[in-house]
């Protein structure tokens, strides 16, 4: 048994830490997809944190990487938030046509990478 009153030091020249997951994605489709194809596109809004607003517009699009804005969420079957190149979990982040609305405590760090990821399906005759 350790004593608790103990300093212990760990001395390392990597940490590596990591956690799985699985999501699972479910899609009703109320029509016959006999030949029927499903088609994916898909399309990202890039920008850059300026340290701090909570709020990013069609004009914060870094155009080097796209130039179609912040979709309507409406159009689109399923979209994801990487901030830092970190998933983010729905409930701290809302999306309109042409706004992303961060609902965090703190805004991300000057020059952070936001990635705002849309997915839709489509049906196409084969």
């Amino acid at each position: 048994m350790i004593p608790h009153n103990k300093k212990h030091v760990v001395s390392v020249r990597k940490v590596y830490d990591s956690i799985q997951s699985t999501s699972v994605m479910q899609f009703k489709v109320k029509m016959d997809l006999t030949g029927k194809v499903i088609k994916t596109d898909t399309y990202q809004y890039n920008a850059l944190s300026d340290g701090e607003s909570f709020i990013y517009t069609n004009e914060n699009e870094l155009k080097e990487y796209g130039d179609r804005g912040i979709l309507d969420p409406k159009t689109v079957s399923y979209m994801n938030l990487f901030i830092n190149g970190l998933l983010q979990p729905p409930n701290t982040y809302e999306v309109k046509k042409g706004e992303l609305r961060l609902k965090t405590i703190d805004v991300p760090q000057k020059n952070t990478p936001i990635t705002l990821q849309f997915i839709r399906f489509s049906f196409n005759r084969k």
